[in-house]
């Protein structure tokens, strides 16, 4: 994407102590810099927001009555970005291509949003596992009716 665009990252988070540093930290080593992070937190009782108050983050909202569509649009309503990214808490971007690897997909007039794959950790257990890869899998896939849209990557 040749034209600059800041992106408003939404992180959606509920007792993720364990994953919140590595997300934060796998955003804010993004080769693509041109961003805000925004934190939807829902009531956390754990270390997430504490942990998360150690990144520059633009604004960390709390939501008692937690519904991820009701998360992500309270995020979006404060955002600053041209375009909105989605991320869960416990979503690790993978390298620093992650966050450029989103935009150049809107070069095409055709597209309305995209989503990442979600890998499994060494730990997952083998039926989440077998349902990440068939799920995801690794060729690209343009969807033209399909209703699915994963938004813990997106």
């Amino acid at each position: 994407m040749s034209e600059a665009c800041m992106v408003s990252i939404i992180v959606r988070s509920r007792n993720e102590e364990k994953w919140i540093s590595s997300c934060l930290s796998g955003i804010f080593r993004q080769a693509f810099r041109d961003f805000e992070v925004i934190l939807v937190d829902n009531c956390s009782t754990d270390r997430t927001v504490e942990k998360a108050r150690s990144f520059p983050i633009a604004d960390i909202m709390t939501i008692e009555e937690f519904l991820p569509g009701k998360a992500l649009n309270l995020g979006i309503r404060c955002a600053k970005g041209r375009y909105i990214v989605c991320l869960s808490g416990h979503c690790i971007p993978k390298n620093d291509k992650w966050l450029g690897s989103f935009l150049p997909n809107f070069d095409e007039d055709a597209v309305a949003g995209v989503y990442g794959r979600q890998e499994p950790m060494a730990f997952t257990n083998e039926l989440d596992k077998r349902d990440l890869v068939n799920l995801f899998g690794l060729d690209r896939k343009v969807q033209v009716k399909d209703p699915f849209f994963h938004n813990a990557n997106s």
